[in-house]
């Protein structure tokens, strides 16, 4: 299937984007070019296509799933924690069933692909770990003598760095632990499912610190071959170290791209926001990774990137949604 060809089918969907988004789930839509394109680069690597079953983490709308049921994927399974998300994708499924682009077709004629034989919508919400932080006093022993990171307040009395550090505690061990090591993720499926996940999680803030490495640790728990991950530039140096070297897989970035987050919300104050986002390609087997400049900042360290994730922003960080 043809980019364009396939850019026209999802844009017939009844259902692309969240007529009541919310925010703590970091609903937000996807946009048809970049789906399309993420599936073909998927298609490409063996991913998806004929043979494979895919499953989207967090489908919202049902857009990059039903996409890859589009390109003949044998199966698809959409899961999502929203119950109101979930009836959009059933919308949306239906429609595609209705005008025969997906779903086994009786007049298959021979030599010819029989397309995708279902997509299965699942509820169910990836288990939450806040990670534990010290609890010291305001300004102690941060960076440098002003209170932490950027020298907030004076005289110590500013956002105290070692405030930022993350305890060692077995919660924490846990958060970054090897994602094969426990199924207790809250998502009610065993190990190894399908062969491709594609998530595009919730990026994190204050008050959901480190969901986006939960969402990747049951994504990768849930597939045999590859994983496609949606996560914030600035946290590349930390998520490609934590994969290669405490997790033992291989990762690489596949695009760079920045997704346009529009005026959603009554507390935006812009029409909208570009936020730099990578997509990661996670994969099990020995596949030889690519050259290039994928390995860009990785000398970053752990302290660093959860420093950067306690600070919070201002603005939505996520497009958990896939409208």
């Amino acid at each position: 299937m043809k980019q364009k060809h396939l850019e026209s089918c999802l844009s017939s969907l009844p259902h692309r984007v969240f007529p009541n988004p919310k925010i703590e789930l970091e609903q937000y839509p996807t946009s048809v070019h970049l789906t399309a394109s993420i599936i073909l680069s998927a298609l490409a690597k063996g991913d998806a296509g004929p043979g494979t079953s895919v499953l989207d983490l967090g489908c919202g709308t049902g857009i990059l799933g039903l996409g890859f049921a589009l390109v003949q994927s044998d199966m698809v399974y959409l899961v999502d924690c929203d119950p109101e998300a979930l009836e959009l994708a059933r919308e949306n499924v239906d429609m595609l069933e209705e005008e025969e682009l997906i779903g086994r077709s009786s007049e298959v004629e021979e030599g010819e692909e029989d397309g995708c034989l279902g997509v299965e919508l699942v509820m169910a919400k990836v288990k939450y770990i806040p990670p534990k932080r010290e609890k010291q006093g305001r300004g102690g022993g941060g960076r440098g003598h002003r209170g932490g990171r950027g020298g907030r307040g004076k005289k110590g009395k500013g956002r105290g760095g070692s405030n930022n550090a993350l305890s060692s505690t077995p919660q924490n061990d846990l958060l970054y632990s090897d994602p094969n090591s426990n199924d207790d993720d809250g998502i009610p499926l065993p190990s190894k499912v399908v062969d491709t996940v594609i998530t595009n999680p919730p990026f994190g803030t204050k008050q959901n610190e480190g969901i986006d490495v939960q969402f990747l640790r049951c994504a990768i728990r849930l597939a045999r071959r590859a994983v496609y991950s949606f996560h914030k530039t600035s946290t590349r140096p930390f998520l490609l170290k934590l994969l290669r070297e405490k997790w033992g897989l291989n990762a690489e970035v596949v695009a760079e791209m920045k997704f346009d987050i529009p005026n959603m919300y009554k507390f935006h104050k812009q029409k909208c926001v570009d936020v730099e986002v990578d997509l990661l390609r996670i994969w099990k087997d020995d596949e030889k990774e690519e050259d290039g400049a994928h390995d860009k900042g990785d000398g970053e360290d752990h302290d660093d990137y959860q420093n950067e994730l306690s600070e919070g922003e201002e603005m939505p960080l996520g497009l958990c949604g896939h409208a």
